[in-house]
């Protein structure tokens, strides 16, 4: 029988796999050669599947439930590299010369952990930068701190807390159609889920985000400036576009980006600037990201939940981006700044308490073990004092 230990074991060498193969191909082939650049992208899916498969053997479900995309969109992110941006040895050269001299392969290996590509010239759009730089030392003692505090509060949100009487919670609550009908406690318990699942989505990115910082710039993989915060100001949340592509954090935007673009200007041959293009580039991005989300779903649940709310949620987002962009060109200008901002943050809770209800409903209604924590501080400490009565 195969031990935990043996599963995190094949996991550790299936990463160290998939990091070398991608660092090989793009300092060692042509920024031209399509061909073995494209064979390459087949093995790292195939190793993708395996990473996440293995992962499934420790990891818990809920945990995978965030894993998965972020692991599937960082294979998107590679195959951006080596596909579309076309990084290769001489622009490896120069970004180590940059950074000091290091190896091109080195510096490969270090951008296949920079997800937002932080210091480089593929760096993801919209990232805050920190008032001061700190030593890594005092980076590592900060972001582990992080990474317990997170996954404290994530622990005591998951276990503490009283679950809504069933009939709150029935079929028909997070409806998109007739949400009008709902009485005020509805309405109250609605605003609640969403609340509850923003909180936790939020507090699981930064604690997973500060667990890796702290691993990568500890064993010297990173430096603490490519660790920038995971999010952007809560001033840039008064636009549903604001919200996405400043405030949230930006793991996934980049992958989903440029795959977006390439399929609107390259597959589709959308002119830039005109409606359908504009749309298609907002489209797209949307689609791929609530696709990635959606087959964790039915990896977790299968296709007979019929669990279609995290879809329904990403392919709205592109309809109230637009809308608000019409709303504001028509009457934005001519309203006061403080005025704007006020309205702006009452749309933007507004919409999400309206777009996110159906996810939202059933993440809660799946009732999975809060197990979510990777420091389960508050379970430890239930069971301590449990036992010592």
């Amino acid at each position: 029988m195969e031990r935990p230990v043996d599963f995190v074991a094949q996991f550790l060498l299936l990463g160290v796999l998939y990091a070398g193969i991608f660092a090989a191909v793009v300092v060692y082939t042509p920024k031209k050669a399509s061909l073995p650049r494209l064979a390459a992208a087949l093995p790292l899916a195939v190793l993708t599947r395996c990473i996440y498969l293995t992962g499934a053997r420790f990891f818990t479900s809920t945990q995978l439930r965030i894993l998965g995309p972020l692991i599937w969109n960082h294979y998107l992110s590679l195959v951006d590299l080596m596909l579309l941006a076309r990084v290769d040895a001489s622009e490896l050269a120069r970004l180590a010369r940059h950074q000091g001299a290091t190896h091109p392969l080195w510096e490969a290996l270090r951008l296949f952990f920079n997800l937002r590509r932080i210091n480089t010239k593929w760096e993801v759009r919209g990232v805050s930068r920190p008032s001061k730089p700190q030593g890594r030392v005092q980076f590592v003692a900060w972001a582990a701190l992080k990474t317990l505090l997170t996954s404290t509060a994530i622990d005591a949100i998951l276990r503490l807390p009283p679950k809504p009487e069933p009939h709150l919670m029935a079929p028909g609550k997070e409806t998109l159609y007739a949400f009008w009908n709902l009485s005020a406690e509805d309405a109250i318990v609605r605003l609640s889920v969403v609340l509850l699942f923003t909180v936790v989505a939020s507090l699981s990115a930064t604690c997973m985000y500060y667990l890796a910082a702290t691993v990568m710039v500890a064993t010297g993989m990173s430096e603490p400036d490519s660790w920038p915060p995971i999010f952007g100001s809560i001033a840039s949340a008064h636009t549903v576009r604001g919200l996405w592509s400043q405030c949230w954090h930006q793991l996934l935007r980049n992958s989903v980006s440029v795959h977006g673009n390439f399929i609107s200007d390259k597959v589709l041959s959308l002119q830039r600037g005109t409606f359908l293009s504009r749309f298609a580039r907002l489209f797209f991005p949307f689609f791929i990201s609530g696709a990635l989300h959606w087959v964790m779903e039915v990896e977790m649940d299968g296709l007979e939940e019929g669990r279609f709310g995290v879809v329904t949620f990403f392919l709205l987002q592109p309809l109230g981006i637009m809308l608000e962009g019409a709303v504001h060109s028509l009457v934005g200008q001519s309203l006061p700044k403080s005025l704007r901002y006020v309205i702006g943050y009452t749309w933007v809770a507004a919409w999400f308490w309206w777009s996110m209800a159906p996810f939202g409903y059933e993440q809660y209604r799946t009732n999975p073990p809060p197990d979510l924590a990777p420091i389960p501080v508050v379970y430890l400490a239930q069971k301590w004092l449990d036992g010592s009565n």
